[in-house]
């Protein structure tokens, strides 16, 4: 099942699956909950309707029942706030610096994205990666919020100006992806937008070399 949702929305760094797991999962809860709510609704408004012969002046309490209602849908959607702050903290911190691969500085522009390479190459509105390696961000902006978003490798996050901030992740898949600014930042917003290429180690090595 989550082979398919994953194609479906496009899989193609490490932190996917996670994601797309836990997506799932809240949505299956809130269809469950609100499934339950209307046939409640529903159900009450039938038998309680009017000129229904019921009982409407004695009222069953049931301490119980409270408990139940009240506890078992508060340990569920705590269970899912634990998880994806989990996940989260996973995006935020990077692993150690010498389980990085490669360090890319990211600067946020109306409306561009401007990106350097460790030996110095850089690109805009394109990032080339190589496949399976560790990748951090550092990433700033240039002058108003801005927010780097691959939606194939489900990371998002602000770029603020005066503050760098990091993020990582692991290609999985070859190809280009789409890269956005996912955060309103003037009147060519729509504009900022790129692609991330992902290539194998060897041709990346190439393609770093040439000019």
């Amino acid at each position: 099942m989550m082979e398919g949702f994953g194609s479906f929305l496009g899989e193609a760094s490490s932190l996917s699956r996670h994601f797309d797991t836990l997506f799932l999962a809240l949505f299956i809860l809130c269809s469950l909950v609100t499934i339950i709510i209307t046939f409640l609704i529903i159900f009450f408004a039938v038998k309680y309707r009017r000129g229904a012969k019921v009982n409407r002046f004695t009222v069953r309490k049931s301490t119980a029942i409270e408990f139940v209602w009240t506890l078992i849908p508060f340990g569920l959607f705590l269970a899912i706030f634990v998880w994806a702050a989990y996940f989260y903290t996973e995006l935020l911190f990077p692993p150690d610096d010498e389980m990085v691969d490669l360090d890319i500085a990211v600067v946020g522009k109306q409306w561009m994205w401007k990106l350097q390479h460790p030996n110095g190459k850089r690109e805009i509105n394109k990032l080339h990666v190589p496949l399976g390696k560790n990748i951090r961000l550092t990433m700033v902006s240039q002058d108003v919020i801005h927010s780097f978003f691959i939606p194939a490798f489900r990371i998002k996050h602000d770029v603020l100006p005066g503050r760098y901030s990091t993020i990582w992740f692991r290609p999985i898949k070859l190809g280009e992806y789409h890269l956005f600014c996912a955060e309103y930042c003037g009147t060519d917003h729509s504009r900022m937008r790129g692609k991330v290429v992902v290539m194998e180690p060897s041709d990346y090595a190439q393609w770093l070399q040439q000019k």
